[in-house]
């Protein structure tokens, strides 16, 4: 029986010439344009600056834009809804400070122990909240600064289970110093936290045993209220076991000799403070990212907000051929088939959380993968990106990705100027 011999380069090229036939009928249409009106303002912006080099940008009309919807939602309350800045989300003491005097707050909920070092020294008359429990010895470290000590009667210290209650408990009595203590609980996220009422009047019980814990109140997020979705009412389920929770809970507290009104029923996020803002039984609410908008929250709840922040970053080779490493005899056939394929833009920079956004129709290159250092985008001639031209791309989020780039800088769109410059925190966990 006589075996026949097949090169890999035929059988891919078999391959390539068969899928092409398979899918004849879906052969992809030019997906580029260049960049629109708005974008175009942008890259005369930076030219004009001398900015070449990768840069978080935040307009601030869109900014600004976006700090009204919030105070219009909550504007419609009976009552007021104080905000808690989360200072993870917006990690520049200048971008706080026009927030914070924007919405009238000096609340803020913090997420490690350095940006808490830096925000509790830069607000004397903040309240923080911390919204995740931190490990006892990074407590108890931070703590042997006394400086840090001083601050300890405007922080709220958050706690999800017994054993983390009696380990600041005992950080509490080496100090000889109160803790304010906030108790996280669960709402449906099933991140953590108290279970349910018996877990938590468990935990204030604990508490009454120790004289230096004096309970502030309790946090209750449900981020995933908004990601659910509406068949079967399924959110509206979702919303109604988190007010049925927090009702619960204050209730115990009123049981237990606390008053609710002077504690903090912390509730909410970006995704879900309209619906608080509707009605709610928490007397705070958490906002962020809302502020910025990027990506991952365009979400119905938020479909008012706007695109805030954007990255720049210049194209440093511009390739007519983007050709495929060990299959450059395949490039014509790729290249007919589809037009998106057939520019190559390798820019400065890449691999952050975000997706290209203008100008339209760039997509990364599966086959060369992820790059820190050299991304390669994919396009058409459409586009019309030429050398140290800019590609602009969408954070998906803004923790994380706003410490990456240096100061940010702010821009006014339609006036054609860029304002300012914030200093960013310095890089941390």
């Amino acid at each position: 029986m006589r075996v026949m011999n097949i090169s890999r380069r035929t059988a891919i090229a078999s391959g390539v010439v068969g899928a092409l036939a398979v899918t004849w009928g879906v052969k992809p249409t030019d997906q580029g344009a260049p960049h629109n009106a708005y974008f175009k303002k942008l890259t005369q912006l930076l030219m004009s600056a001398g900015i070449a080099q990768p840069t978080l940008l935040i307009d601030q009309q869109r900014l600004d834009h976006n700090i009204q919807q919030v105070k219009q939602q909550l504007s419609e309350r009976k009552s007021p809804l104080p905000i808690r800045l989360v200072v993870k989300s917006l990690p520049s003491l200048p971008l706080l400070d026009y927030l914070a005097k924007a919405l009238n707050t000096q609340r803020f909920m913090v997420f490690n122990m350095p940006m808490l070092s830096t925000v509790s020294e830069h607000y004397p008359q903040g309240d923080f909240l911390l919204g995740k429990p931190m490990a006892h010895l990074a407590v108890s470290e931070w703590l042997k600064n006394t400086d840090n000590q001083r601050a300890l009667p405007r922080i709220q210290w958050l706690v999800d289970s017994l054993e983390r209650l009696k380990a600041y408990a005992a950080i509490a009595k080496n100090l000889n110093k109160p803790m304010r203590i906030n108790l996280e609980l669960d709402v449906g996220l099933h991140r953590g936290g108290f279970a349910n009422i018996y877990a938590l009047k468990e935990a204030l019980e604990l508490i009454k045993q120790h004289p230096l814990l004096q309970v502030s109140g309790l946090m209750a997020y449900e981020a995933h209220v908004a990601k659910m979705p509406t068949l079967l009412n399924m959110q509206a389920n979702a919303w109604q076991m988190v007010q049925q929770m927090l009702y619960q809970a204050k209730q115990l507290f009123t049981e237990m000799d606390y008053k609710p009104e002077s504690l903090t029923i912390n509730s909410g996020g970006s995704q879900t403070y309209t619906m608080h803002a509707q009605q709610t039984y928490a007397n705070e609410i958490s906002i962020g990212t809302a502020f910025v908008q990027p990506s991952d929250f365009d979400l119905p709840t938020l479909s008012q907000h706007q695109a805030a922040s954007f990255i720049a970053t210049p194209v440093l080779k511009v390739l007519d051929h983007a050709l495929i490493p060990a299959l450059e005899w395949a490039d014509g056939l790729r290249r007919w088939w589809d037009v998106n394929n057939q520019r190559g833009y390798f820019i400065h920079g890449g691999h952050w959380l975000a997706q290209p956004e203008s100008p339209q129709g760039l997509a990364l290159s599966g086959i060369y993968g992820r790059s820190s250092n050299q991304e390669l985008l994919l396009g058409s001639p459409t586009q019309q990106l030429t050398l140290d031209d800019y590609v602009f791309f969408r954070p998906q989020q803004s923790e994380a990705v706003f410490l990456q780039f240096g100061d940010i800088v702010v821009f006014d769109a339609q006036a054609g100027k860029i304002l300012q410059r914030w200093p960013v925190f310095p890089a941390s966990a």
